[in-house]
């Protein structure tokens, strides 16, 4: 998934359900690209801010997502990406943040998730995935160039597995989700008999929306490049992204 991340040269991203912050800490290796991870687990943002402390990226945040109404807090047309890998099937009301995500990406910007695709529910799962409910899920929440492609199978699904396994400790996701992540790279990914699914979605170029409070300043939406959540200041930066960055 980082090459495909990568290769849309993204300076703003929203990493949804970040989790334990592993793509959001990867991705801001890059001090060209501003990162913010949200999270409905209030521990696991805490834990990741004492991270974030210590390492004095200026160029991520993370941030706490409530129970209702997903992302209010931020601004519309905020980021050129956001990340969805592995949250989606959690979520009760997934069309409610689907719509979130896609208010507070650009016009143009990109959607990227990861879902499994079982044919059973484990525990804690609210919504049962299909190419088909995934294409329609995000036409319905305004998206379009929806691909679908199936991945996880043979190796790399045996990573996934210990990664699972992991996933619970702080200390082992630390120490081991770099090895992963490379050991990933090194194997194929994609494949028909994979059994979850990457997608890839694109909001429209051309949309109605506006971002709050532009139309009384005759400002141009696309001008405006908000980051983070409401009040939140940042630093502004002019720095190329691109693969490169991130193979140090």
């Amino acid at each position: 998934m980082i090459p495909e991340i990568l290769a849309r040269h993204p300076q703003s991203i929203l990493d949804f359900g970040c989790g334990t912050g592993c793509y959001s800490f990867y991705l801001s290796r890059n001090p060209g690209i501003h990162v913010c991870g949200v999270e409905l687990d209030s521990t696991r943002i805490r834990e990741s801010n004492s991270i974030l402390e210590r390492l004095k990226r200026e160029n991520l945040t993370f941030s706490p997502e409530g129970q209702n109404a997903p992302l209010a807090h931020f601004p519309a047309h905020s980021f050129d990406l956001a990340l969805a890998v592995e949250v989606l099937q959690y979520i009760p009301h997934i069309q409610e943040s689907l719509r979130g995500i896609y208010r507070v990406l650009k016009p143009g910007g990109y959607l990227l998730g990861h879902v499994p695709m079982l044919g059973y529910l484990r525990p804690k799962e609210m919504t049962l995935f299909s190419d088909e409910v995934i294409i329609r899920l995000l036409g319905e929440a305004g998206f379009g160039s929806i691909r679908v492609t199936p991945t996880f199978h043979g190796m790399t699904q045996k990573i996934c597995h210990i990664y699972e396994k992991i996933s619970h400790s702080k200390l082992f996701v630390t120490l081991l989700f770099p090895l992963l992540l490379l050991a990933s790279r090194g194997v194929e990914i994609k494949g028909a008999q994979g059994d979850y699914r990457f997608f890839t979605a694109q909001k429209p170029k051309e949309t109605d929306e506006r971002p709050e409070g532009l139309e009384e300043r005759g400002q141009s939406p696309l001008k405006e490049r908000p980051f983070g959540p409401r009040g939140a200041s940042r630093r502004q930066r002019d720095l190329r992204t691109g693969p490169e960055a991130l193979e140090a």
